[in-house]
């Protein structure tokens, strides 16, 4: 640009200048004038043909930048779309489980009131079932003390009776093994005869465990 005014100056210049040249001269630097606004113009056209190089180097750097700029964003938008997708499938999965532990704990509550209900009814039952040995075991500590009453009443009419038998003229003997009348007789100092004789016997023989009345001496 300072080129082409600096021509236009000389060629201003030449054409105010006093005419005091000859026409030769004046057609020489008229010439000389063209030649070098010819000159700046091709040096300017040069510069713009540069700029305009630079220019669309500059806008391919700018669109390749740009697409570069858009293959990051779409991959980053990609990429945290996936995150964002496994994030939404872990959150879903957690709260699946987060289910199945709410329906496991409402289902172990349950059991254990069902046991706790249970054991409740087992301790009163082993309760009731305790007090009913208690009872039980005095029942027998009773009865136990009514069989020895028994038995001593029992002794005591045994004694009685033996009394009373012995009133009627003899005594009770239980025959033992190897037991004999005649042994029994010598020793309780009487005949085989009376023995006989007072329990009916018609023959010698006894068995282990009779009773035999024996006479009184």
């Amino acid at each position: 640009m300072k080129k082409i005014i600096l021509g236009a100056l000389l060629l201003g210049g030449a054409a105010c200048s006093p005419s005091k040249s000859s026409p030769n001269d004046e057609k020489h630097q008229l010439e000389m004038t063209l030649h070098e606004v010819k000159t700046n113009l091709d040096d300017l056209r040069h510069d713009i043909n540069c700029f305009q190089t630079e220019l669309q180097i500059l806008d391919g750097r700018i669109k390749y930048n740009e697409n570069a700029l858009a293959n990051l964003k779409t991959q980053d938008i990609e990429k945290q779309q996936t995150r964002i997708d496994q994030l939404h499938a872990q959150v879903h999965a957690f709260e699946k489980k987060w289910t199945s532990l709410e329906k496991n704990r409402e289902h172990a509550s349950s059991e254990l009131g069902q046991l706790a209900s249970h054991a409740e009814e087992t301790t009163a039952a082993l309760i009731q079932c305790k007090e009913r040995i208690e009872e039980l075991e005095k029942e027998l500590v009773q009865n136990q003390r009514k069989f020895e009453e028994l038995g001593k009443l029992k002794g005591n009419i045994d004694t009685i009776a033996k009394s009373l038998r012995s009133g009627d003229g003899y005594k009770i003997y239980k025959v033992r093994p190897g037991d004999s009348l005649e042994k029994i007789a010598k020793a309780h100092r009487t005949a085989v005869e009376k023995i006989k004789k007072l329990n009916n016997l018609d023959q010698d023989l006894i068995v282990v465990g009779q009773e035999l009345k024996i006479p009184s001496e």
